[in-house]
């Protein structure tokens, strides 16, 4: 199993925020955290890859269980997270962007960038903080799949962007993952969309899961729909 998650608990200091959950993901497995604002989606992801505080539960890549709070041993095996704020260098160009992301590659995976988002190879030596936010947008999920990862976690991907960048995002996501056998955890406020990228769903409230399963099925359940009101 590529990533295992066991009973993780996690949060902020003296704030726990999420608790009990677990799931497994293989290659090429793909699944959509879902959740109206404030359910902890973006505090799990955090934990997972050690950026927030896990006070509890375990989680493994091939096997092996990592620590908390030290995100460094998931980029060493080939674990990359886009956050919600893109994480892009605004000082660097793209170009400079996506040769850093390429130096501390895991190479599990080999995607060509350029041809996934063609504006960005037009735009190589723009600076990135000059680009508009579907653009950052882009050039944040072109810098993840630059280190050939095996997982990607992506939190927020059509947050603030125009339709058409959206759907571009989704079409790029869904042919790198099912090419690639590339792994997915996608966080998003748009379900119809997340379901559409992902096969998996697991919906949480509250900071826990509170329904999980196949994407066709839970997207066909009115009770379902209804955990995703705002």
């Amino acid at each position: 199993m590529l990533f295992a998650v066991r009973d993780i608990a996690g949060g902020y200091g003296a704030i726990h925020i999420v608790k009990n959950i677990s799931f497994d993901l293989d290659a090429g497995e793909t699944l959509a955290v879902l959740g109206r604002n404030g359910m902890g989606k973006t505090t799990l992801l955090r934990t997972l890859v050690g950026l927030a505080d896990r006070f509890a539960g375990e989680v493994k890549v091939d096997g092996e269980p990592l620590p908390a709070r030290n995100p460094r041993p998931f980029a060493r095996l080939g674990i990359t997270y886009v956050p919600d704020d893109r994480g892009v260098f605004p000082r660097l160009t793209v170009a400079e962007n996506i040769r850093l992301a390429r130096l501390s590659a895991y190479a599990q995976t080999e995607v060509d960038v350029d041809a996934l988002f063609p504006e960005l190879k037009w735009r190589a030596r723009q600076p990135a903080g000059t680009l508009s936010g579907g653009q950052q947008q882009q050039l944040a999920i072109a810098r993840a799949l630059a280190t050939g990862p095996r997982l990607l976690i992506v939190d927020e991907l059509s947050q603030g962007l125009q339709p058409s960048i959206v759907e571009a995002l989704a079409e790029a996501l869904i042919a790198v993952t099912r090419h690639n056998r590339l792994a997915l955890i996608l966080v998003d406020q748009n379900p119809k969309l997340a379901m559409r990228i992902c096969d998996r769903v697991m919906v949480m409230q509250r900071g826990e899961v509170v329904a999980a399963g196949p994407s066709a099925t839970l997207g066909a359940d009115e009770r379902f729909l209804d955990l995703l009101i705002v």
